[in-house]
């Protein structure tokens, strides 16, 4: 198994009624066999999945294919996903092992008869080899070729059919062949057990037979034959006392849990960040059902324009002429959004690769508002001084509860009704969005937590660090405003005043199991964050309005060069008071986009 690719359950109390085991599966599906339920159970796993995505294979049941294009086979198995009888039933990867195939084959198997691929193996490869030896069926075998004249335990064998040992090239020559001659041979019996084992050929080859007649028991038994059929150990889980042999599995109850989501990007100062933000949405292994695009205006010397080839990326979008501030984009989800799931992110937030993954898998167990900026307060009226964090700005190695969050927020949908129905959005233009959907969640008994942010697995972060520290410390930042902090200090009282209760409050010992997991922020954030304090507070008032917008390409080198570049400009503009900006100067066109100014020249008196 692959640390970087498996899950281990974390509460299995919490998750039961949604979670299907190993050996429970096993004993649903042999006892099936034993009463003669006619029925198919076709496996895939990592090298199905593999060819699937035209991935160079080399398999130890045969199946060879050289990366970079899909076979025939590839293509075959993926039409072979598509059947949706109510007695055809697929086994797939399971989380602990392969997340990624996981995650895959339950959005690309639209029939919710869901089992495991290794049924038949690990934990349950005794009790298969016991059962199997005294089985007393008509059966059709269909193995290796090292398999013909052998014996398999009391099976009647009506016939026993094989294929070579290069599965992608019998499948080219000689797998169509072989399927008319079974059907010709057994096409209209019924209540045949039909034995495959057929390395990678067995997911098609049960296909076509099902399809052509649905009364037989079609299943694949795969490498849990190989003693019959090669009269060698071929696999691990065979040997006793090894792990992969003592190895228990679980996966989700595919008729329990729903995996649509629906995301919404924001749009506002940051518009160079929205086409690798969207290419990192889309790229997800749990992959979105929707993607929508709110954005808000810009009040002041400049405004974005999207042209119709990103905009032709969205679902649907609401592009504003005036600036609504950071609940607009909430209150838009509300109405566009219809699935049991919805994700929204800041414009400066590119998450990896299985972020999506990471909060399903942690709110199939706990449901709540799952963030990847996570705050503890430990006192309102120093905040943020004080607070611990969490999440892509230290890392932490295992899901933790906190008060709020923000730069993603993962939840179901029916908390934006809690949380848009509740007053501060009329008060709070530019904050507390945050600090209220975890208010209203926590108000219906859900919490609010950060996912898991190993430190070497950065697939599974909401942000990635180097584009976080990169985007978030820009001038345009709302979080970096003096003002805007102050306001998030007036609004943690109201909610606090209004019957919020933080964690630390009502569990003080839980200090000490969230800092022994969360890394507190390196040093290089901490300057800069103080350097920008600092400078706003020393040179604002000098202003009789607010500091004037910079975006060159240079404040985007690092936080310490984007802090030191933002004091000299302010400082220049309070000395000269007039400060030209030109496009040239402020920004690096794209080709997916163009920036207007009303005017080019910002002037204080």
């Amino acid at each position: 198994m692959n640390a970087e690719n498996s899950w281990t359950l974390t509460d299995r109390a919490r998750a039961d009624d949604k979670i299907i085991f190993l050996k429970d599966e096993y004993e649903k599906f042999w006892q099936k066999i034993l009463r003669g339920e006619n029925f198919a159970l076709s496996r895939s796993a990592d090298g199905e999945f593999g060819l699937m995505l035209g991935k160079e294979m080399h398999g130890t049941d045969g199946r060879n294919a050289s990366g970079g294009e899909i076979t025939s086979l590839g293509k075959a198995f993926l039409d072979s996903l598509k059947i949706s009888a109510p007695n055809f039933y697929y086994g797939i990867s399971c989380p602990c092992c392969d997340s990624a195939a996981y995650y895959w084959y339950l959005q690309n198997i639209k029939n919710s008869n869901i089992t495991f691929s290794n049924i038949w193996l690990n934990e349950n490869f005794n009790a298969f080899q016991k059962n199997f030896a005294e089985l007393e069926r008509d059966a059709v075998l269909i193995t290796n070729w090292r398999g013909k004249g052998k014996t398999y335990g009391r099976l009647n064998v009506k016939k026993h059919y094989v294929v070579s040992d290069d599965c992608v090239k019998f499948y080219e020559d000689e797998c169509a062949k072989l399927i008319r001659q079974i059907i010709a041979d057994f096409g209209y019996e019924k209540n045949l057990l039909y034995v495959v084992s057929a390395g990678s050929l067995s997911c098609v080859i049960i296909a076509a037979l099902f399809k052509n007649n649905p009364d037989n028991c079609y299943v694949d038994f795969g490498s849990a034959t190989d003693l019959m059929t090669h009269e060698r150990v071929t696999r691990p889980y065979m040997i006793d006392g090894t792990a992969y042999a003592q190895q228990s599995c679980w996966m989700f109850d595919r008729k329990k849990i729903d995996l649509d989501i629906d995301v919404v990007l924001t749009c506002y100062k940051r518009p160079q960040v929205l086409a690798q933000q969207i290419a990192a949405i889309q790229n997800q292994t749990l992959k979105p059902r929707r993607i929508f695009l709110y954005q808000d205006g810009i009040d002041g010397y400049y405004k974005v324009e999207l042209n119709k080839k990103i905009l032709g990326v969205f679902d649907n979008y609401k592009i504003s002429a005036t600036n609504g501030g950071v609940w607009k984009r909430f209150e838009f989800a509300g109405k566009v959004a219809k699935s049991p799931y919805v994700c929204l992110f800041d414009d400066d937030t590119i998450p990896g690769q299985r972020w999506f993954e990471n909060c399903h898998m942690d709110i199939m167990q706990q449901r709540g508002v799952y963030v990847t900026n996570a705050c503890l307060i430990k006192d309102i009226p120093k905040y943020p001084a004080g607070s611990l964090w969490g999440g892509w700005h230290t890392g932490n190695e295992k899901t933790c509860a906190v008060d709020f969050g923000g730069h993603a927020w993962f939840f179901e949908r029916e908390y934006l009704t809690w949380m848009l129905d509740k007053p501060y959005r009329k008060k709070y233009k530019l904050v507390a969005e945050d600090i209220t959907i975890s208010f209203a969640a926590s108000e219906h008994g859900f919490g609010s937590y950060v996912p898991q942010h190993p430190k070497n697995i950065l697939s599974l972060w909401g942000s990635i660090p180097e584009f976080g520290l990169k985007y978030g410390t820009s001038e345009v930042a709302i979080s970096l405003n003096v003002n805007n902090l102050q306001l998030m200090v007036y609004a943690l009282n109201e909610l606090h005043d209004d019957g919020w209760k933080l964690l630390l409050e009502e569990n003080p010992a839980y200090l000490e199991e969230f800092v022994s997991v969360c890394k507190q922020s390196s040093p290089g954030k901490d300057l800069h964050a103080r350097l920008f304090k600092l400078t706003s507070k020393l040179l604002m008032p000098l202003f009789d309005k607010k500091a004037p917008v910079f975006l060159g390409e240079k404040n985007y080198l690092d936080p310490l060069a984007s802090s030191l570049n933002c004091l000299m400009t302010i400082t220049k503009f309070w000395r000269t008071r007039t400060t030209t900006l030109t496009p040239t100067d402020c920004f690096r066109l794209r080709g997916d986009m163009r920036f207007t100014f009303s005017s080019p020249t910002f002037t204080t008196n």
